[in-house]
């Protein structure tokens, strides 16, 4: 009778629903590893890999970032528990503010971002919301948590590396972030047969010629006028070619080149050479526009319009419906971003301060910004 009494009650207790964590709950990673997993999910890869991206990061001085996987927030809405994570942990640097949170609740199938205040702009919230919809929900819909939480790692170290905080350290040593041709398919970066589209400086950050001051901007701005109509010379017959006039090079765009130009996204110049009938075309992206690049044709004829869902207040933040369309092909999506919540100027900054004792983390705080993704 005892023996039975004791498996009924086991029974009884593994048939409870499992017991969310709590902020305070959750460990603290050990000095030195970026990755908790309280559900024993993720294999010894993928919190290797979650290191790796973390100390590469972090010793580059760029940043710091964090996964955290827990099994369940037990009703607790997971934007305000991660942020709170994020901000009891202190992950970033006091002062920058430059923390990333990949936060995952695998029974409530939801996956936060939580970006620190210093990385939260337009671009970096953007480059969050790609990654969450592009890759990590992509991949928790397939039932592959590992390439999700390695793809969130990589993904958010290559966030804080290219962040406006850290003057898009990589921007400067490596290509724009633009896809390879796929064999098969059109390379809208490239033009047809026996024209040569190549990126010019006018892709590259204005910063890079000049620190802000007034004369240094100019000068700037001039070099690059002055790289860009510089002379061409023929790689095949080795003279010079002409530099076609606007009306003249739309006959050497594709329809989606074209379209660009219009939008006034990307400016395309054409270098004819009458010698071997061949033409060269370069690609000018535009710096202040509202368009970027479409992940489905790869134009930058994609462009987002938003509606607030819930308003951000000073106890919490907002949520915002994000609409994607492109106007070349027929891509769309839809997704939600989460915004900070306001603050006051007479906030301290001690929520994160004590962490540094116990873990890598350096005091960093956030408001909430950041990208939401279910599953």
């Amino acid at each position: 009778m005892r023996i039975l009494l004791c498996w009924t009650v086991l029974l009884c207790l593994l048939g409870l629903p499992a017991r969310g964590e709590t902020v305070g709950s959750i460990p603290r990673p050990r000095p030195g590893t970026w990755a908790v997993d309280t559900t024993g999910t993720l294999s010894t890869t993928a919190i290797s890999g979650v290191n790796l991206y973390g100390s590469e990061v972090d010793h580059k001085g760029l940043g710091q970032l964090a996964v955290v996987v827990v099994r369940t927030t037990e009703g607790v809405n997971p934007r305000d528990f991660a942020t709170g994570l994020f901000n009891q942990w202190g992950i970033g640097h006091a002062g920058r503010n430059d923390g990333a949170l990949l936060f995952i609740a695998l029974r409530d199938r939801k996956a936060e971002i939580v970006l620190g205040d210093g990385v939260s702009s337009r671009a970096d919230t953007n480059r969050s919301d790609a990654l969450m919809s592009g890759e990590i929900v992509p991949a928790f819909k397939r039932g592959d948590p590992q390439a999700a939480v390695l793809a969130g790692a990589r993904g958010l170290s290559s966030l804080l590396e290219h962040s406006p905080l850290n003057g898009d350290v990589a921007g400067t040593t490596t290509a724009p972030q633009e896809a390879p041709p796929v064999q098969g398919s059109y390379d809208p970066g490239y033009t047809t047969a026996r024209m040569e589209t190549t990126r010019s400086y006018e892709d590259v950050s204005p910063w890079l010629y000049g620190s802000g001051a007034g004369g240094l901007v100019l000068g700037g701005l001039g070099l690059r006028r002055w790289l860009r109509r510089r002379p061409r010379i023929c790689e095949g017959c080795q003279l010079p070619r002409q530099l076609l006039d606007e009306d003249s090079d739309d006959a050497h765009l594709d329809r989606g080149q074209r379209l660009e130009e219009k939008l006034g996204s990307v400016d395309y110049d054409a270098w004819w050479c009458e010698s071997c009938q061949d033409v060269r075309v370069e690609r000018y992206g535009a710096w202040l526009t509202s368009y970027s690049q479409c992940p489905g044709c790869g134009y930058k004829t994609k462009s987002e319009s938003t509606s607030t869902i819930r308003s951000a207040t000073y106890d919490h933040g907002g949520l915002v419906e994000v609409t994607v369309t492109c106007k070349h092909c027929s891509h769309r999506d839809r997704f939600t971003r989460s915004t900070p919540r306001l603050t006051r100027s007479s906030s301290s900054s001690s929520g994160g301060s004590r962490s540094s004792s116990s873990s890598s983390f350096g005091g960093g705080r956030s408001s909430g910004g950041g990208s939401s993704g279910s599953w």
